[in-house]
């Protein structure tokens, strides 16, 4: 009977629990992954976050204060004032910079200490010392800071998806307790989208989400995107989901429910994925809000900001026993534990994408790389959603397969185009699909 039972239950003999993978799950200053994501602009704040009050912050493991002066200028600053440590977070915003509450010292959006006014007028300590401060600039309602190598600052990244027509960027910031990584890779997990966002517990989004995916994966110049497509009805979808390294995603309408012919069109989503230290993160960017991405009134923008999104499944707000019965995104990725312990895990063959970014993120980190996305300039960027009518074939998984390559070739080929000139090569592609029994009788 014991031999039996020691063949059955394996609990003692898989007690102990690795630590995490450090390289790409620690990102303190001074780490590889934290200096990493330092080469990119990362957004910090919401702008309605900065009123007449100072908001104490935490990114990438260093303790801010960030505020916007009199002027209206965005100061991204160390938290602790440097004559004796007080947080700015209790400072008075100033009409140029911000004056600390202890002994009034008052610096400038860039560190530079302007006064120091229980000083005698002979001091000299403010021309020998600048206060810890990054570069901010404001974009669509977010605050981005420059945490890298002050030498080197490049100016913000312009996604094309910033200024599509017909589309409001509405912006969002949401805390999840748990490492950057698990929220990050998540997007690269197309599989996850049928169990957990459709079958498990009922949609979370649309029922074609249900449907089975043929599915790939493949790089491109900002990173690397999955390939989904799916049969719904007299409809082929294939959407793109893409990764812009080193921690940006977008995906598409939220509420897409592949019911009519489209082409190449754009997101629902962009947002990155912003350490707030290795066992914590920020889930913020903008919800992209249009009639048609959403032609059947489900978004909700009322529902959009600090701590909050229009679809369910990404924050704690429901009961612990709901959320048991009808899980999302959140309770997937914060159960993980804290960080993650990649040496647990048994990764399979539906897990391509996710082992895909990892290898993608390491060689970069390793290589000291500065993203792509850090160069500047307007991104031509290749999250879509394209669905067209085509009817079932002998061997559809095959047709599927076909219209999902010839969309992705055309995404990565057309990056070149204008917004609409790239959406008919687009269209073209997936329209010349060719049937499987066509080719064979051809």
């Amino acid at each position: 009977m014991q031999g039996d039972l020691s063949a059955r239950y394996h609990g003692r003999h898989r007690r102990e629990v690795p630590a995490p993978d450090p390289e790409l799950t620690a990102v303190g200053p001074g780490t590889p992954c934290g200096e990493y994501l330092r080469a990119a602009w990362q957004p910090v704040c919401l702008s309605s976050q900065l009123g007449e009050l100072p908001l104490a912050i935490r990114i990438l493991g260093e303790d801010l204060v960030a505020f916007r002066d009199g002027a209206g200028g965005i100061g991204v600053l160390h938290r602790h004032c440097s004559h004796r440590g007080a947080s700015l977070e209790f400072g008075r915003i100033m009409p140029r910079g911000i004056s600390c509450c202890y002994h009034g010292w008052h610096y400038d959006l860039d560190g530079t200490i302007l006064a120091t006014p229980a000083e005698p007028p002979t001091s000299r300590i403010r021309e020998t010392l600048r206060h810890g401060a990054y570069p901010a600039v404001e974009k669509h309602g977010l605050v981005f800071a420059w945490l890298g190598d002050p030498a080197a600052v490049p100016p913000p990244p312009v996604l094309d998806v910033e200024d599509e027509p017909g589309v409001t960027l509405a912006p969002f910031l949401l805390e999840i307790p748990c490492n950057w990584l698990q929220v990050y890779e998540n997007s690269q997990d197309p599989v996850h989208v049928v169990w957990l966002h459709a079958r498990n517990a009922g949609a979370h989004f649309d029922e074609s989400n249900a449907a089975d995916q043929e599915l790939d994966f493949a790089p491109t110049p900002l990173g690397m995107m999955n390939v989904q497509t799916r049969r719904w009805g007299g409809m082929v979808w294939t959407r793109t989901v893409e990764c812009i390294l080193p921690n940006l995603n977008q995906t598409g309408a939220i509420w897409e429910d592949a019911a009519a012919e489209k082409a190449f069109q754009r997101v629902g989503m962009t947002r990155w994925v912003v350490p707030v230290d290795d066992t914590a993160s920020l889930q913020i960017g903008w919800r992209h809000l249009g009639a048609h991405l959403d032609p059947n009134g489900k978004d909700r923008p009322a529902e959009i900001g600090l701590g909050r999104i229009d679809f369910e499944g990404q924050d704690a707000s429901a009961t612990y026993a709901d959320r048991q019965r009808r899980p999302g995104d959140y309770d997937a990725q914060v159960s993980q534990r804290p960080v993650a312990v990649h040496a647990l895990e048994h990764l399979a063959g539906s897990d391509r994408g996710v082992a895909m970014l990892r290898r993608m993120l390491r060689r970069a980190v390793r290589a000291e790389a500065k993203p792509v996305a850090a160069a500047g300039g307007v991104l031509a960027t290749f999250c879509q959603d394209t669905v067209t009518g085509l009817p079932p074939a002998a061997d559809d998984r095959a047709l599927l397969r076909a219209h999902g390559a010839a969309v992705a070739r055309a995404v990565l080929e057309s990056a070149g185009l204008p917004r609409e000139a790239r959406r008919a090569a687009i269209s073209a592609a997936a329209r010349g699909t060719s049937l499987p029994n066509e080719e064979t009788s051809a």
